[in-house]
């Protein structure tokens, strides 16, 4: 005896922001599937996002996307641009992550450890640093639309109305140099630093960063 079910239609935008947004949650979903298939060795981390593109997916449906599932805020739509897969806003993402927040808006370089890890939220961007050396400014850093992987560079300072060397400053402008070339963010909203003096190894990098 077969079992009845109840088969319930969902309406797929096809329009406006709504339908850019699930098209291009769909078509990631797509390739994670296909790369399922092929790649064993990120077996583990394909799933994980897929069921965060899946949750997403759902949220879009149900009209509830675009609000923080913890404290039911909205969720800046420039961090959605980056990745619309987000379920949380900055600050809920932060205290999750066992992050602080700058509640002076200013992060001197030197106060902090090697090897702590920073989170630089801009208007446009999310930067993720691992610092080296607090003292010169050596730091590891992915984010932003060029640098699409962990890239070593110096932490210079913070560009407002002066500049600021060897600070992360909110409301400024953070100046960094990548293989002699200097890249200027757009201004910072936030700082978020993870204190993680126990990073002893080059192989535990990656996983600091993110």
């Amino acid at each position: 005896m077969s079992e009845n079910r109840t088969i319930h239609l969902i309406e797929i935008p096809i329009g406006g922001k709504g339908g850019y947004t699930w098209n291009r949650l769909h078509s990631e979903r797509e390739d994670i599937c296909e790369a399922l298939l092929k790649d064993d060795e990120r077996k583990e981390s394909l799933q994980a996002r897929l069921r965060k593109i899946d949750d997403a997916l759902d949220r879009l449906m149900s009209g509830s996307y675009g609000i923080c599932s913890s404290c039911g805020r909205s969720i800046d739509d420039r961090r959605l641009d980056i990745d619309p897969a987000l379920e949380l806003c900055i600050d809920c993402w932060g205290r999750e992550s066992g992050l602080e927040l700058s509640s002076s808006g200013d992060v001197m370089l030197e106060s902090l450890n090697a090897f702590d890890s920073i989170v630089v939220q801009t208007y446009r961007s999310v930067y993720h640093i691992l610092l080296l050396d607090p003292k010169t400014g050596r730091a590891l850093i992915d984010g932003g639309e060029y640098l699409t992987e962990p890239s070593e560079a110096l932490l210079k300072g913070s560009l407002g109305s002066e500049f600021k060397v060897g600070t992360i400053s909110v409301g400024c402008r953070l100046e960094m140099w990548v293989d002699e070339r200097v890249f200027l963010t757009s201004p910072i909203k936030s700082v978020h630093v993870k204190h993680n003096s126990a990073l002893e190894s080059v192989q535990d990098i990656s996983a600091a960063l993110h």
